[in-house]
């Protein structure tokens, strides 16, 4: 995969009140999966925001986006709201893989939700850092067929697709 870009929505972490530690080991994990180009926002759980960014980063033709953050039951937690708006089809599969497979006996409280605007792939991950990469990692093989599918880069599936 050419290109994924990370957001990771935190009040407190774009303040600068503590360090974002999500990013750097999504990237790190994503660039020893063969990932070309890893890219990042850091923002605050600002719903309008994210669905702008969402919408800028698939309009520039990323083919995978991913959040980290914002997927619980707080008052402040709206990515899947935002991402919802953002996305033209929803996805369900992949995060029902995730909530099922997911270590963490919290794991179906997440109320993260995956789709597709245009020929990007939008997944919400959790905020928690290790939780986040169990999930990039539960869901990685469905994302590469995806984006593939979408991009018409290799067999668009069997009839499951």
């Amino acid at each position: 995969m050419e290109r994924v870009h990370l957001i990771t929505l935190s009040d407190r972490a774009s303040r600068g009140e503590y360090r974002d530690e999500s990013t750097p080991l999504l990237r790190d994990w994503l660039l020893g999966q063969g990932v070309r180009q890893v890219t990042a926002d850091l923002m605050p759980d600002d719903p309008e925001a994210l669905e702008a960014d969402l919408r800028r980063v698939a309009a520039e033709g990323v083919p995978l986006v991913l959040t980290c953050g914002g997927t619980g039951f707080g008052p402040r937690d709206t990515t899947p709201e935002a991402t919802r708006r953002a996305i033209e089809r929803e996805a369900p599969g992949i995060c029902e893989l995730i909530r099922a497979k997911g270590g963490h006996p919290l794991a179906f409280a997440s109320r993260a939700v995956c789709g597709i605007t245009g020929r990007t792939v939008i997944l919400n991950l959790s905020g928690r850092p290790a939780a986040a990469l169990e999930q990039i990692q539960l869901a990685w093989p469905l994302l590469l067929h995806a984006v593939s599918v979408l991009r018409k880069e290799g067999d668009a599936g069997g009839p499951c697709t």
